[in-house]
């Protein structure tokens, strides 16, 4: 029954007349562009979203998409005019904004239109054909708003002004060509659904061949760099996933405070029983059983026996952006709390504690976990195991996830 309600006669007038150009249409492009750069800015995807809701910029595409299809010159001069008009509004309307804005960082938001995929031409290619067919329907316009928040196509452009703002060449690039796969994309949507309703309906195809070879050779150009930029994302994901399975077997008893893929070098930074070379080399061979065989493994040991080193820990602390002290200048509650361990412990071995570090780290699973390391006087060296069992008593006591590890006088050098 949905065939029998999709008319080509239905389609040519929607598309007709969302052709026509008008000041209002076009300041309404204006306004959605800038409304996007707010979200875009912010890192607000509500925002982003309502941007491409209210965006006419769908309508010159589909219209470009249905020209090729029904191969009609005019019609497809037509809306080529009406599109790059409006691409240069909204890259105008969005430079404007980036650069008279006083938030300059690249937001989660912005980054994530510079690196487009193979994905992004499926969701542009099928977000576009149902659109041709809501626009073929009588009561099609309910799917109207979910095609244009699936294909996107305000977001990239507005990032491409932010680019230009900041001559930055990168996002330029990346976010130009994501919009060039959906506009593209959705246009030969369009062409194949006209085509394939002309065909439905009897008409006789007047495509020719050399248009048809054209258009499959510019498909095949713009569809290589998302295919390779697919491949690394699929492959970084295979990667990771072995390296999860392997930490989680070889590496069980042993707390992760820090993993990361360079090249093709694994970095992991390891607090636990101190492992031995031929271990640490043993963990190397056993990369090819998770088909890392190719991967070299860098591991650094925070731990020096079953106690941490204070050059290891504070050099650990400084990679990680954190302090090597204890804190107090924020209100929060972890730093709270970690406050009144530090007090509780020096206030119960003043004598015995000559210094603490803490730090705080995400494991694996990115739970938040606290490391104290209490560094012992000389008059601490024996009690080591008593400082150490009630540091974690009075840690548990304050609601404080820790890790404790003791370093003694002679580890102070190390």
């Amino acid at each position: 029954m949905i065939m029998q309600q999709i008319s080509t006669k239905t389609l040519n007038m929607n598309v007709q007349k969302d052709l026509n150009f008008t000041w209002s249409t076009q300041a309404i492009l204006f306004c959605a562009s800038i409304i996007a750069c707010i979200g875009l800015n912010v890192d607000s995807a509500p925002v982003v979203i309502g941007a491409m809701l209210i965006s006419p910029l769908m309508a010159p595409i589909v219209g470009i998409g249905y020209g090729l299809g029904n191969s009609n010159p005019k019609l497809l001069s037509k809306a080529a005019r009406l599109f790059l008009i409006q691409v240069t509004i909204g890259i105008i309307g969005a430079t404007i904004y980036f650069f008279i804005s006083p938030l300059n960082t690249a937001s989660a938001q912005l980054l994530a239109r510079t690196e487009p995929t193979l994905w992004d031409v499926l969701i542009a290619f099928f977000g576009g054909f149902a659109g041709v067919i809501s626009s073929a329907k009588k009561d099609g316009s309910n799917v109207v708003p979910g095609v244009a928040i699936a294909t996107a196509l305000m977001p990239p452009l507005c990032t491409v002004g932010y680019g230009i703002s900041h001559l930055n060449a990168s996002f330029i690039l990346g976010a130009g060509y994501l919009f060039l796969i959906n506009a593209f994309f959705i246009a030969l949507a369009t062409a194949a659904g006209t085509i394939f309703f002309r065909i439905r309906s009897g008409e006789r195809l007047n495509v020719s061949l050399r248009q048809q070879i054209l258009i499959v050779i510019i498909s095949i150009i713009i569809v290589i760099p998302s295919s390779i930029s697919a491949y690394t994302i699929v492959h970084n994901s295979f990667v990771d996933t072995q390296l999860s399975q392997f930490i989680n077997e070889k590496l069980s008893n042993q707390y992760i405070a820090k993993q990361n893929v360079d090249g093709k070098n694994i970095q992991i930074s390891v607090i636990g029983q101190r492992l031995s070379a031929s271990q640490v080399e043993q963990l190397q061979h056993s990369l090819k059983q998770y088909h890392l065989g190719d991967y070299q493994l860098s591991l650094t040991q925070l731990t020096k026996g079953n106690y941490i080193t204070p050059k290891e820990f504070q050099d650990y602390m400084k990679q990680s952006d954190t302090n090597d002290t204890i804190q107090t200048s924020t209100n929060s509650a972890d730093n709270a709390s970690l406050t009144n361990v530090q007090n509780d412990i020096v206030k119960k071995y003043p004598k015995q504690i000559s210094n603490i570090f803490v730090g705080q780290v995400q494991d694996k699973a990115n739970h938040t976990i606290s490391i104290i390391a209490i560094q012992l006087s000389d008059n601490g060296k024996g009690k080591a195991a008593e400082i150490e069992k009630a540091a974690t008593k009075t840690a548990a006591n304050n609601n404080v996830n820790a890790v404790v590890r003791m370093m003694t006088p002679s580890q102070q050098s190390d």
